[in-house]
């Protein structure tokens, strides 16, 4: 039992002596922790009355705590890794996950769990820790880099009716393509650079590109948004931005679709366990040849996550968008809700599911298709994801996704369903 407390008392030091980067303000609050008040994740950690480790746990938890304490944090991974897999649930194992990965200035995987920690029970001392690692990594690099590959294989990729000619005038003309099920790549990279120009501001640039490569090569698609503008930084994790936007969609015959814009944003963490974000676009969309698509684009989405406990995390949105085109049979409004969760099991599997409601409308009907009316569509996309915590190559973790997306529609080839799979991989987890 010596021993343990021993151990306990060394963890609760919380200090990052190693860590380069750290502030006046996070060596205060982790000063607080020496002394902190009863919490969930200072109790759970006094795992067994008897004088020397008798389980896993134990010994997982104490190999851990000397490889910390002994300013080696690379060499604690392995142990504190396979303690957040047996038991989700203690915040105080998920803590010294987040430390040792801050330490190695792994900034992704560390904002990740000190950020899922804050639905536990902690005390003041911790939250107040907590909030100031997440600061600290906002500010300490002036670039994040963002990288999405995933193999999928879709039973309808371009969302085909399996209607097999055009309805003009209540009469069938022009064939329609055959439903064909496809496998190909979906890729994304790109980065984000913010300089400081003073504190708590930023300049900001961003740069994505993503991309859809088929076995039809006629059907690749790929998609370029650059975004120039400011990032202002402010307490509980507030993020307030606006800028410029350049964007360009391209296909295997050339350029598609070229845009200017400009964008707003805010996000804020309310309560530590809520996060809430606002984002609004506005573009101005020029097809090469397709001039009755040219046009605004307007957007705005509200999203949130909560932190219901270690285990769960909730999340949700509302949106809506509207595109006014030269053509008004083009003109389309459309809202749209998600809802969705990831939970953490016992052992190292984590599984999420998502589903999303929308409905769209145009503001005429197609002078072709003048007897169905306004084009009205109710859609539904379901998504399950499962990985295991235990599975990872160099930091990234494999993740299978299963998607199911339908489509009604009062105008027939515009009805679809489609079954997808893919396989990815996740720096969160």
């Amino acid at each position: 039992m010596a021993r343990i407390a021993m151990a306990l008392a060394l963890a609760l030091g919380f200090g990052i002596s190693g860590a380069s980067a750290q502030t006046p303000a996070l060596a205060q609050a982790e000063g607080l922790l020496s002394n902190p008040e009863s919490s969930e994740s200072d109790q759970v950690a006094t795992l067994t009355s008897a004088p020397e480790p008798v389980d896993e746990i134990d010994r997982e938890w104490l190999t851990a705590l000397d490889h910390m304490q002994n300013n080696a944090p690379r060499a604690a991974l392995p142990h504190l890794e396979r303690l957040v897999s047996i038991s989700p649930e203690t915040a105080r194992f998920r803590l010294e996950l987040a430390r040792a990965l801050f330490l190695i200035e792994d900034d992704t995987r560390s904002y990740y769990h000190f950020e899922q920690a804050l639905g536990g029970r902690l005390s003041l001392a911790e939250i107040t820790t907590v909030n100031e690692y997440l600061r600290a990594m906002e500010q300490r690099k002036p670039w994040q880099g963002h990288a999405r590959v995933a193999v999928v294989s879709q039973s309808n990729p371009w969302y085909r009716s399996g209607e097999e000619f055009v309805d003009i005038g209540g009469r069938l003309m022009l064939p329609l393509p055959e439903v064909e099920r496809s496998v190909g790549l979906e890729l994304g990279l790109g980065g984000t650079f913010l300089p400081q120009l003073r504190p708590d501001l930023h300049g900001r640039a961003h740069v994505m590109v993503t991309g859809q490569i088929f076995e039809n090569r006629n059907l690749n698609r790929w998609h370029a948004r650059g975004e120039l503008g400011l990032l202002s930084l402010g307490d509980y994790s507030q993020q307030v931005s606006g800028g410029v936007t350049l964007q360009g969609a391209f296909g295997r015959q050339g350029r598609i679709m070229h845009g200017v814009g400009v964008y707003g944003g805010f996000q804020r963490r309310f309560a530590n366990r809520l996060n809430l974000g606002l984002r609004v676009n506005a573009d101005q969309l020029l097809y090469k040849d397709i001039p009755q698509l040219d046009g605004l684009r307007l957007s705005t989405a509200l999203e949130g996550s909560y932190l219901y406990s270690l285990r769960l995390r909730l999340h949700g949105g509302v949106s809506l968008s509207q595109a006014r085109t030269e053509a008004a049979f083009h003109r389309r409004s459309t809202g749209s809700v998600t809802l969705g969760g990831q939970f953490a099991f016992s052992g190292g599997t984590i599984a999420g599911l998502e589903a999303k409601l929308s409905h769209s409308r145009l503001s005429e009907a197609n002078p072709l298709q003048a007897q169905f009316g306004p084009e009205r569509s109710d859609r539904i996309d379901l998504t399950a994801q499962v990985m295991h915590r235990a599975v990872n190559i160099r930091g990234f973790a494999p993740v299978a996704t299963v998607g199911y997306t339908h489509q009604n529609s009062n105008v027939p080839m515009n009805a679809f369903s489609n079954l997808k799979f893919s396989l990815g991989a996740t720096r969160n987890f």
